[in-house]
């Protein structure tokens, strides 16, 4: 079964022998070409530059990681003509794929966006590569050097069960179809995020270096990126800020040791059984899971789409909450184990089989078992292995970040406010700007306009973010608001603040 057929979100969750559509080999059989010369291209665009082509049963999917990450048609391609340039596809190692690309206008500048989810080095192109070719700039990204996206399968067809995430709701029969993912931060072997961070610093050097062999050295270098890539930004500008000249963080995780997303989502998963049970109206619930670091519920327009919740519960078949509790937990907290026999089933929650967690059978235990990740904690030897990639606030180049004001996955709360905190605490707060988008979630797909939940999706702010930080970093613009948590409910009110305060 190909995901990116019913999943719709940039969850924590498609890679093989490929052959790019210039009919260049791959490099083995879960890779696509690597170190391939470069190649003129009459359209770098989205949907026109050559990319390689998807491998369903290896979960690779380029076109469809891209697809996945907007609303079709809002806001349109900013590319409303053909781009001609060069892409070439390239390893800074093993398992590390990047693409850069490089108008024939180039203006000489270079940005490279880190990539969200698990997703593949073609994952941003709708949502940065465009923007930012028809603005001139050449443009870079990666896997994060992990192979592929997630591979959706039988359970007993699994190599390893027990590093497997078995579906225990049956939306799309997948809980009676038996199916697991299996998810490539930790399989085949642990890909840890201080070393997604590493891969990001190398791909920003094989950039550059690109660039100065083949053309001229840039004459800047902005880093972006919208959740895990917009970690990795973070990460970039507190560890290694001379490399580049800015950032722009859009809806990126908080790490700390006793701050993340794996303290925070098992109170999640415990308490949405109660409130889906209450048909989404259990005030009591609703309150705490507020009081858990969540924005209040968005109710939508009708039975498919009840709660903004749900949708980041069990609503969508990329399961956000419960799949990414799992894997993250196996992939950081030692103590973390799951035990999922390869003849494991769940049976379907009679009260509700689609939004309810199913009972396993006999002899799964551990992260394997649904009510195991609503308990579970993170150990103190997990919270050691977070040490490494903790944020520290302590940026060392001008960083613009965007976050939506109803993201029920990384929750402003929990992820967006402690971060401004963190720089603040670090004496940083001269060189950030933290924007709150009104009716902004984690996912612009989210935001359309059938599903009734009122919101708006949040690339053109990001955009923006990225014009006030050229203003910053290159006419010295200061605008308003540096180090505070500014509202905002249009593209706008960015943009024409890094006017104020020249």
């Amino acid at each position: 079964m190909k995901r990116n057929d019913f999943l719709y979100g940039a969850t924590a969750i498609g890679l093989a022998g490929c052959t790019t559509s210039s009919g260049a080999s791959g490099n083995g059989p879960l890779l696509p070409t690597v170190g391939v010369g470069a190649g003129s291209s009459s359209d770098l665009r989205y949907g026109f530059a050559p990319v390689p082509a998807s491998n369903a049963a290896a979960g690779f999917d380029p076109a469809g990681d891209a697809a996945a990450l907007i609303l079709p048609g809002n806001p349109p391609s900013p590319a409303t003509a053909p781009i001609p340039g060069v892409q070439f596809f390239g390893s800074t190692g093993t398992d590390n794929r990047y693409v850069i690309r490089v108008p024939t206008a180039w203006n000489g500048k270079l940005v490279v966006a880190g990539t969200p989810s698990q997703r593949s080095e073609f994952a941003n192109d709708a949502i940065w590569s465009d923007f930012l070719l028809a603005n001139g700039y050449a443009y870079a990204s990666s896997n994060k050097a992990l192979p592929f996206n997630a591979i959706v399968e039988p359970i007993s067809a699994s190599p390893n069960p027990n590093i497997s995430w078995p579906v225990c709701y049956d939306l799309a029969g997948l809980e009676t179809a038996k199916f697991s993912f299996r998810l490539s931060e930790i399989y085949p072997a642990k890909k840890p995020i201080n070393g997604w961070n590493t891969e990001f610093y190398n791909l920003i050097l094989a950039a550059q270096a690109y660039l100065t062999q083949n053309y001229k050295t840039p004459t800047k270098t902005y880093v972006v990126g919208l959740s895990n890539g917009g970690a990795e930004v973070r990460s970039l500008l507190e560890q290694h800020p001379e490399i580049v000249d800015g950032g722009v963080d859009w809806s990126g995780p908080y790490w700390s040791q006793n701050l993340n997303i794996l303290t925070y989502l098992p109170g999640f998963l415990k308490l949405m059984p109660g409130y889906v049970a209450s048909n989404f109206s259990d005030a009591t619930i609703a309150a705490q899971i507020q009081a858990l670091g969540y924005p209040a519920d968005v109710k939508g327009a009708g039975a498919a789409h009840p709660s903004l919740w749900l949708e980041y519960y069990s609503g969508q078949a990329s399961f956000y909450s419960d799949l990414t509790l799992f894997v993250y937990a196996l992939l950081i907290d030692p103590a973390a184990t799951s035990t999922l026999p390869s003849t494991a089933s769940f049976t379907p929650n009679p009260a509700n089989p689609t939004r309810l967690p199913g009972t396993p059978s006999a002899g799964v235990s551990g992260l394997a078992d649904p009510v195991a990740r609503q308990n579970y904690v993170l150990s103190t030897a997990g919270k050691a292995a977070i040490a490494p990639f903790a944020h520290t606030g302590n940026i060392g180049k001008p960083l613009v970040s965007i976050a939506g004001a109803n993201d029920m996955f990384i929750t402003p709360q929990n992820n967006f406010t402690p971060y401004l905190n963190a720089v603040k605490a670090a004496g940083k707060s001269s060189m950030y700007w933290q924007y709150l988008v009104s009716g902004g979630t984690h996912v612009d797909t989210f935001a359309n306009p059938t599903w009734g939940y009122g919101l708006q999706p949040q690339v053109t702010f990001a955009w923006a973010a990225f014009n006030e930080l050229v203003s910053i970093a290159e006419s010295g613009a200061k605008p308003a608001g540096a180090g505070t948590q500014q509202t905002v409910s249009t593209p706008t009110q960015i943009h024409s603040a890094a006017r104020v305060s020249r």
